[in-house]
């Protein structure tokens, strides 16, 4: 997720011929094995015991983590705890598409079936998508008797679009996809989006007004999750959502393996105010999920759901789940907060000893990195962007924040996840052991325009106290890209820090004109690189009047003029970004998506890569089968299995 779509017209229309063709997924090798088959040999039974630390971080907006978990933490279409985004795919809400929960090596990238019968079809201008539903699914009790239909999929999008409509930049994942009507429901012009369709209660079909060849991939979202007819008044455009404005999360009605325990005796029939939340959610204190007996398991090739229950104590910190874990009597620590997920003593321990336990390390799918205003000198010379990547010791960096189990180092700027590790070994700046190459950096340096003498270090005075944000970075991270920036006679000055001052604001404000944002996160929202790209690198999503992008790419000379810069040529990739969304299909756009990784590198160089984060946890010996979910960044719970003896 970055730091990482909703109406209907109740009325049946006729159905409209379409020229079509089937959008596959494209070529993994591993598709005809990723089902529910890892084999008859894993162990179904017994309770996952999971705890979810208070200390963790809150969610960007909300006061604490006792906030978000209050009023956020399992609504499928406003969620505000991280940790809810696995607990809802993989156990309480399907969607019309989704992914299995494994890594990007096992095939967990791939978009496949769930709630839809097939992926979309599409017509052959790209504009018009239909999903075919899967009949015969039900709700969890209360309501086992209501089948899961199309008008349930336009309630939720009716219910999340208003989240949505945010300015550039924001997390308008649904907004921006271009269904037809969108804007005008928004802005509250029409009661329905003329762009959806449903021609009969198992077909749901979009109108776009432009190709968005990453459209299936954002129906995979949590917000997508159907939401059922109200028993008390069958018209409500929400559903069984209406009156739960904050609190749906506690009245959740599941289509998943699981239910959140008691939830079978909630009562839709008494007015929102009146009606008790699910026994088994209590905000702040715990959550435990039981098996739904709707679910059918021969309707669900992504889930095997293996143990019959889960129990996940919530509060604390991570010292006292650790010493639980120790006890035996926690599996893991099931957190999406900063690294680590468990502490660094317990993790050797385990590891030396694996009669103790197991360790378990995992691609968090966050990069971090240094981001140049490419705006401002010396960062408008190519040149000088080059030699910073060349001279950054990025091994001291990521030592700093724990070593290898803290991250991998990245060699360019996209998640291996978004590209299906097409660019694993590529690394057009790698040095010696990653320590930095302060000579090749100086050959660089050379080149450029701030290098008058040829001695490998500017002599403009532009290089001198070059205004410099950090994220996340300690004193001594910090003094290693300050040290590499000396290198090529450039000074910086730390002016801001977080934590505790907020720095992101500060960077993308044109009037306080930052050279360098180090240490700074990004992370994905869906398994495509679209909303990857838009928000840092597509000119119309990334800036506005009052707000640039931080690195600049694609702002206009007359953007620049009104910021008090000069108005030189910046790279523009707006047309590269619109050429691979523009692909439906799936290994097309992700050869796309890597060709414009390459080309940012070399011919725009808006970044220099540090590393890719990783989650290291301990995992109790009672986990026999462990998976990671490679979409949520979380540890795949119904891929998990105990040991029967235990």
């Amino acid at each position: 997720m970055g730091f990482g779509a909703r109406a209907v017209n109740r009325r049946w229309t006729a159905s409209v011929v379409t020229a079509s063709i089937l959008v596959a997924s494209c070529g993994s090798s591993l598709d005809a094995d990723l089902a529910r088959s890892p084999a008859p040999s894993i162990a179904s039974g017994g309770t996952l015991r999971l705890a979810v630390p208070h200390d963790d971080p809150p969610p960007s907006g909300l006061a604490s983590s006792d906030e978000a978990i209050a009023n956020n933490a399992l609504d499928p279409h406003f969620f505000g705890w991280y940790d809810a985004f696995e607990l809802l795919r993989c156990c309480l809400t399907r969607t019309l598409v989704s992914h299995v929960g494994r890594t990007t090596e096992a095939g967990g990238t791939v978009l496949r079936p769930d709630l839809a019968e097939s992926l979309p079809e599409v017509s052959r201008d790209a504009l018009t998508w239909t999903f075919r539903i899967r009949r015969g699914i039900h709700y969890a009790p209360p309501l086992a008797h209501i089948e899961v239909t199309a008008p349930d999929f336009v309630r939720a999008l009716l219910r999340v679009l208003p989240s949505h409509a945010l300015e550039p930049g924001g997390f308008a994942v649904l907004t921006q996809l271009g269904i037809r009507g969108v804007p005008e429901y928004v802005a509250g012009e029409a009661t329905t989006v003329s762009g959806l369709e449903i021609p009969d209660p198992y077909t749901l079909r979009i109108h776009l007004l432009r190709p968005a060849g990453d459209l299936p991939a954002r129906f995979a979202l949590s917000d997508l999750s159907p939401i059922p007819p109200s028993p008390a008044d069958p018209t409500a455009p929400l559903g069984v959502a209406t009156g739960h404005d904050d609190d749906y999360g506690r009245f959740l009605v599941a289509t998943g393996p699981y239910m959140v325990e008691g939830a079978d005796r909630l009562d839709f029939t008494l007015p929102p105010e009146q009606q008790m939340p699910a026994s088994g959610y209590v905000p702040s204190r715990s959550l435990t999920l039981v098996r739904n007996p709707s679910w059918d398991p021969a309707t669900d090739d992504l889930r095997p759901a293996y143990v019959d229950r889960i129990e996940i104590a919530i509060g604390g910190t991570l010292e006292e789940a650790s010493a639980l874990m120790d006890e035996g009597r926690l599996d893991f620590v099931y957190s999406s907060g900063a690294p680590p997920q468990s502490p660094p003593e317990q993790i050797a321990r385990y590891r030396a000893d694996p009669g103790l336990g197991q360790v378990h390390p995992d691609s968090r799918d966050i990069i971090r990195y240094i981001e140049m205003n490419l705006a401002l000198p010396p960062f408008d010379d190519i040149q000088v962007r080059k030699a910073l990547n060349l001279v950054i010791d990025k091994a001291l960096i990521l030592g700093g924040a724990g070593g290898p189990q803290a991250g991998e180092l990245a060699g360019h700027l996209v998640l291996d996840s978004l590209e299906d590790n097409l660019l694993l070994s590529y690394d057009p700046y790698r040095t010696p052991e990653s320590r930095g190459d302060p000579e090749a950096a100086r050959a660089e340096m050379r080149l450029s325009q701030y290098d008058t003498d040829g001695d490998g270090r500017c002599d403009d005075p532009a290089c001198a106290n070059v205004g410099m944000l950090t994220f996340r970075l300690s004193d001594e991270q910090a003094d290693v890209v300050v040290a590499g920036l000396a290198e090529l006679g450039i000074t910086a000055s730390i002016e801001g820090t977080f934590p505790p001052a907020d720095v992101i604001g500060p960077f993308h404000d044109p009037e306080q004109r930052f050279g360098l944002l180090a240490g700074g996160p990004w992370a994905k929202d869906t398994l495509n690189a679209a909303h990857y790209f838009r928000p840092v690198f597509d000119s119309r999503w990334s800036m506005s009047d009052d707000v640039t992008s931080g690195n600049m790419v694609g702002a206009s000379q007359e953007r620049l003029a009104r910021w008090g810069y000069q108005p030189i040529d910046l790279p523009n990739v707006d047309d590269r970004i619109d050429a691979c969304v523009a692909s439906v299909d799936r290994l097309t756009q992700i050869r796309c998506w890597a060709n414009l990784d390459q080309y940012l590198m070399e011919n725009v160089v808006p970044w220099v890569p540090l590393f890719f984060e990783s989650y290291t946890r301990t995992v109790s010996n009672r986990v026999v089968h462990y998976s990671f979910d490679q979409f949520a960044a979380q540890p795949a719970l119904d891929q998990i299995s105990l040991d029967p003896a235990d």
